[in-house]
């Protein structure tokens, strides 16, 4: 029998025994609107997803002559949205605005582009969400893809690695510290006092498939989301995701391991990506969900009943 997610208590992460399964369905076109991103929040953490999840562009374009979209032909489009027009939220008030109508679901940030951001104007605001969720968020974090968007939001496109490590460290000293101090080669700060601190350690998800990501999420992470990842390539990405993690001193059994999954993969090749050490599935439904509350609550049902029942009786 369902609970209401209203009545229940947050809970933290806790990695079991089964493979979790979270969800993005929300914050583009149609699905953002604010009921829909309400309704699908409440039905998801109903109907037993772990975590709910919400993409990133600041802005788009109607050409990328800079860029190379990394996902081409997984939509059926060589650019990530082909009607630059299109409304997407953003991520940290929608995912506010999801903690504030569920209880126990994790709300994570799949993914945020980090070096686009002031890192203690970031800091602040991820840590007010957390304490305001009961401890509940993830951070999904990586490069991007877009010099476009780099350039028109006015953050250097050329050390955007590099500041991406600054920033990662930067943040783990402003929500353990009392009194914050950090001296790196992009930023620094002096005695600074950043409050609210967030219930827990926030969990830092690093995505991306090259070995840079790998090696970052090995280092500064506490996990690792592949967009784009397929079973056959699953097990070497993930043994060297190991591997570089025991390099750094690190126990590989404690890191997350996320995979993107559809609506239409298969309950065989989702154990194919547990056997390779995947510990959880993001749904990807890409628009597959009605928009309509009835419509929407019945799709949500039956994609529990063949991603998040089926990874369960494992």
């Amino acid at each position: 029998m369902r609970t209401d997610p209203l009545q229940s208590q947050p809970k933290a992460y806790e990695q079991g025994n089964h493979v979790r399964v979270g969800i993005c369905c929300s914050g583009i076109g149609p699905t953002s609107d604010e009921a829909f991103i309400r309704a699908s929040a409440q039905a998801a953490e109903q109907e037993g997803f772990a975590s709910i999840w919400i993409g990133e562009h600041v802005v788009l374009f109607d050409r990328y002559p800079e860029s190379r979209y990394p996902y081409a032909g997984m939509f059926g489009s060589e650019v990530p949205i082909p009607d630059p027009t299109i409304p997407i939220s953003d991520p940290l008030i929608a995912l506010t605005w999801i903690a504030a109508v569920t209880r126990r679901i994790e709300v994570g940030t799949g993914i945020l582009i980090l070096p686009q951001r002031q890192p203690l104007v970031l800091a602040k605001a991820l840590s007010t969400l957390d304490a305001l969720s009961g401890g509940r968020l993830v951070f999904g974090v990586g490069v991007g893809w877009c010099k476009e968007e780099y350039d028109a939001v006015g953050a250097s496109w050329s050390d955007r690695g590099e500041r991406m490590d600054e920033y990662l460290q930067a943040l783990r000293v402003l929500w353990r510290e009392k009194c914050s101090n950090f001296r790196g080669r992009k930023i620094e700060f002096t005695d600074v006092y950043l409050y609210p601190k967030p219930v827990r350690d926030i969990p830092v998800i690093v995505g991306g498939e090259s070995d840079f990501a790998l090696k970052r999420a090995a280092r500064y992470g506490d996990g690792w989301y592949a967009f784009k990842l397929s079973v056959e390539d699953a097990p070497k990405k993930v043994k060297r995701l190991q591997e570089l993690a025991r390099e750094q001193g690190r126990d590989p059994k404690k890191l997350r391991v996320i995979v993107a999954v559809f609506p239409e993969t298969k309950a065989d090749d989702l154990r194919r990506y547990r056997d390779a050490g995947v510990t959880e599935f993001n749904l990807i439904t890409a628009g597959a969900l009605a928009v309509d509350v009835p419509g929407l609550r019945a799709g949500m049902a039956k994609l529990s009943e063949r991603f998040v029942n089926v990874t369960a009786s494992w």
